[in-house]
């Protein structure tokens, strides 16, 4: 159970990593305005033009911030790793480790349908991924540990179809016009949010 325990650790601490470090990287779109004289007024009309580029930094490092939490939280419900999940992991960081390049896009590209299209596409493949390590988990509890409470779990599967509604409503509503798929992502969690813990307390288990 030891060796076990160390190897949940090891997944664990490379995961924070993962989070950690492409949390860091989305601040890389945010560059040093280039002036071609320098004023004051040039370099604050030069802040200004880098709007779309904070607002796609703040969105992103908010939606990974959301899914390491969950993260985290998951795993601190468990006891020990398997095969099964590690690969399921592994999946959700290659989509986590990728998120700066989809973030480049949207800063760049966001009055476009095909740039916001792209990002909540890569949202929408996020979400799914994570629902998937989350199935994991919930149809084996033999990774649980001895005091993990079922209801977490539970909370944990509906919590993960949010980011997935999410990315949906952008995808859709950015193909209508591309503010409109912006704001569904800047906006989105707080009305989406209620609506699936509502589901879940009155649904079926998942």
């Amino acid at each position: 159970m030891s060796r076990q325990h160390d190897q949940l650790e090891r997944l664990t601490f490379f995961s924070d990593a993962v989070f950690a470090i492409a949390m860091t990287l989305l601040v890389v779109e945010v560059r040093l305005p280039h002036l071609a004289a320098e004023s004051d007024r040039a370099l604050g009309q030069a802040l200004l033009d880098l709007i779309p580029n904070y607002i796609a930094f703040l969105v992103s490092f908010l939606v990974l911030a959301r899914f390491w939490a969950g993260h985290h939280s998951l795993m601190g419900q468990l006891a020990v790793s398997s095969a099964r999940l590690l690969r399921a992991n592994v999946s959700l960081l290659l989509a986590v480790a990728f998120m700066p390049f989809p973030t480049a896009v949207i800063s760049q590209h966001g009055e476009l349908r095909v740039g916001i299209g792209f990002y909540a596409g890569w949202l929408l493949l996020l979400g799914v991924l994570n629902r998937r390590a989350v199935r994991v988990v919930a149809d084996d509890p033999g990774l649980l540990a001895e005091d993990a409470d079922p209801v977490a779990i539970r909370e944990h599967l509906a919590r993960s179809w949010i980011p997935i509604v999410i990315a949906i409503a952008a995808v859709a509503l950015g193909m209508i016009a591309p503010l409109a798929g912006i704001v569904a992502l800047v906006v989105g969690s707080p009305f989406v949010t209620p609506i699936i813990r509502r589901v879940a307390r009155l649904g079926p288990r998942n």
